[in-house]
């Protein structure tokens, strides 16, 4: 049995750690999303400078703690939309955990996800910090975000128990076949970017949340590509084995909803 107790988690990342979103409605959409069944809650100190973690403490605090599943990153960092820093020192690791628990509300996370470590920066000093803070209560379970290399260095370690990757209809058979090998081994499977790696295409934003999504396509100038719907995208994943859960973000209800619908027809509960 997974340690995810839900197949459908909910990021709150993107417009979610900017102005373009009120709190209130990142707020309101947690509280939706835990309705629908959704227990697991992703979000990093890397949107919005923190603003997104700040918002999800918000939405925790009318729920109850033991009934979700809450996952930071730590390793990255930014000062806005653009600027961002690495840091992976053991000193590093340790400020940014205790940051985000600050603007969290919590004392500890179910699970701590490294947000992209090169296979370099897992160092011995960095895992030995890590197993103090693990110790200590910071967290509950180590995982890696990444996309080849670091996730095999990572998983070498034999420390993660939590691996985060990409589960879009275009994933090579390599990594299929490293995600089925994790969770054979008893590590759960986060998805990510479950609906393609191609980008919907352009509409005009109807309303300012959307303007967040504009700018990154016009600014990156990607083209229109290919994008499995949302929902199938979701479920997709979860019934080819690749992953015990998958995160999806949205600023809107109504794709909330339908999401949480979806999966809920695949087993919502892990």
């Amino acid at each position: 049995m997974s340690i995810l107790p839900s197949r459908l988690g909910f990021g709150i990342s993107g417009a979610h750690g900017t102005p373009l979103v009120a709190p209130g409605g990142t707020v309101r959409l947690v509280g939706q999303a835990f309705a629908a069944g959704v227990r697991v809650f992703d979000t990093a100190p890397a949107y919005g400078a923190g603003e997104a973690e700040k918002r999800l403490g918000r939405a925790l605090a009318s729920l109850p703690r033991d009934g979700v599943f809450v996952t930071t990153k730590a390793g990255v960092s930014s000062t806005g939309l653009a600027r961002r820093v690495r840091d992976f020192s053991p000193d590093g690791l340790e400020r940014s955990i205790r940051a985000s628990l600050s603007r969290l509300g919590l004392e500890g996370v179910d699970g701590l996800i490294l947000h992209g470590p090169a296979p370099s920066e897992l160092t011995p000093a960095l895992l030995t910090r890590l197993k103090a803070l693990q110790a200590a209560g910071a967290f509950r379970h180590l995982g890696v975000a990444g996309r080849g290399a670091e996730l095999d260095a990572a998983l070498e370690t034999g420390a993660f128990t939590i691996l985060m990757a990409p589960v879009h209809p275009f994933v090579g058979e390599a990594a299929r076949s490293r995600l089925r090998r994790a969770r054979a081994a008893g590590i759960a499977v986060m998805g990510i970017e479950a609906a393609g790696d191609g980008p919907a295409p352009l509409r005009l934003p109807r309303k300012a949340s959307d303007l967040y999504m504009l700018a990154r396509r016009l600014r990156s100038g990607a083209a229109d590509g290919p994008r499995a719907a949302m929902p199938d995208a979701l479920a997709d994943p979860l019934r080819d084995g690749l992953a015990d859960c998958v995160v999806m973000t949205t600023t809107r209800p109504e794709h909330l909803a339908a999401n949480a619908d979806a999966i809920t027809g695949t087993g919502a509960s892990a």
